[in-house]
């Protein structure tokens, strides 16, 4: 069956290192007092912070910092924020940062202009209300290469009151200009640098396999799979390699345009309510996941993981359909392993009593989205696999 698609994208993409030197310029041309959003010190330790208050200077512009975004910003973060930027009359935001600082910056843009809080724009309880005003141009920075926050149109906040995370969604707040330099996530350390090229070869994946999957989206998601392939590896273990740092910088943005256009699956599903009820790092479940989210699909989308196979440069020259298919789940398990990544989550202490509250926090898009409808019996057998509860 034909489909038709929608491809959303940045209203500008600067790409290369030293791109930072760009954002004075394209701040100038979207406002005059900025709210700069950070995280809680990497960015002052590193002197990129330094480096772009200056050249916001440079061009004559205010600026006011709201810091110490949390690994998981909830909705508080979001209100004290939009709060912040009214009260200093900010007209722009830029948000410096990992995925949750991106994140939080793309929020506030959207809450200055529209009423109420945050919440009320996630789905939770029927909610989910919709934008009524044109959001406040957002420059999104990326410092790590994982969640392409800086290319999606949602942003994945915590709703404490119902121990969810949820996205709030709309095509308003795809950033005004997504600036991603590779010499930014030159200090990022091993460990992370592994969890967020984890997420974003889960996102490149999911969307690859995804039901709402696209022509132009399934051509970057191969690109950004054979990428990290290349360079994941590389990036973690020669953190300074700036060819590596490119590839896992494209990729990242690759994979926000990939999910934020055709979606993502069983694994993101499961991870947002991982995050919230055992605060494990994003990146981390959704590479654990992957492998077996991967080879539960693998009946539906045998044809599908056989090209995933191959861009990742396997020889499929005697292998059946099927076993190109599986050969992509062992060479993804080979790659995370390579990093670090470890087969299951044994050490968070996942209980099996919470599975109906994880399989309950699943629930949503992303699990629609999963080319191979799952029942609970099925995410049930995916958290033993995962938890290594086996």
């Amino acid at each position: 069956m034909n489909k038709v698609g929608e491809f959303y994208t940045p209203g500008k993409i600067i790409f290369g290192p030293g791109g930072l030197s760009q954002v004075g310029i394209e701040a100038k041309r979207l406002g005059n007092k900025v709210l700069v959003v950070l995280g809680r010190s990497a960015m002052r330790k590193s002197g990129a912070l330094d480096r772009l208050t200056r050249l916001l200077k440079e061009n004559n512009l205010e600026y006011i910092i709201y810091e110490n975004i949390p690994s998981d910003p909830t909705v508080e973060t979001v209100d004290t924020g939009t709060s912040l930027a009214r009260k200093e009359s900010c007209n722009l935001v830029i948000a410096l940062g990992g995925g949750s600082v991106l994140d939080t910056g793309k929020a506030i843009s959207a809450m200055v202009t529209n009423e109420g809080s945050v919440a009320d724009y996630q789905e939770i309880e029927g909610k989910g209300k919709k934008f009524q005003h044109k959001t406040l141009p957002f420059v999104a920075i990326p410092t790590t290469s994982g969640t392409g926050s800086e290319a999606t149109k949602n942003a994945v906040i915590t709703n404490t009151k119902f121990s969810l995370k949820k996205s709030i969604r709309d095509p308003w707040l795809i950033p005004k200009v997504a600036l991603v330099d590779p010499e930014l996530t030159l200090s990022l350390p091993p460990y992370m640098t592994a969890v967020c090229g984890g997420d974003a070869l889960t996102q490149c994946i999911e969307s690859y396999l995804g039901k709402k999957s696209q022509e132009i989206t399934d051509i970057l998601a191969l690109h950004a799979i054979g990428s990290i392939g290349k360079s994941l590896v590389k990036a973690v273990k020669e953190g300074k390699n700036l060819e590596a740092r490119k590839d896992m910088a494209m990729a990242a943005l690759l994979s926000g345009l990939c999910l934020s256009n055709s979606g993502l699956g069983a694994a993101h599903a499961l991870s947002h309510p991982l995050g919230v009820y055992y605060k494990i790092p994003h990146g981390l479940s959704c590479a654990v996941l992957l492998p077996y989210v991967m080879e539960f699909n693998l009946p539906v989308v045998t044809k599908k993981l056989a090209k995933i196979a191959r861009s990742l440069g396997e020889d499929l020259s005697l292998l059946s359909e099927t076993e190109a298919a599986q050969r992509a789940v062992e060479k993804i398990k080979e790659i995370l392993s390579a990093v670090g990544i470890k087969e299951n989550l044994s050490e968070w202490g996942i209980k099996e009593k919470d599975f109906s509250q994880l399989i309950k926090g699943a629930k949503g898009g992303s699990l629609n989205n999963n080319p191979r409808n799952t029942s609970d019996e099925d995410l049930i057998e995916l958290l033993y696999k995962m938890t290594g509860l086996y």
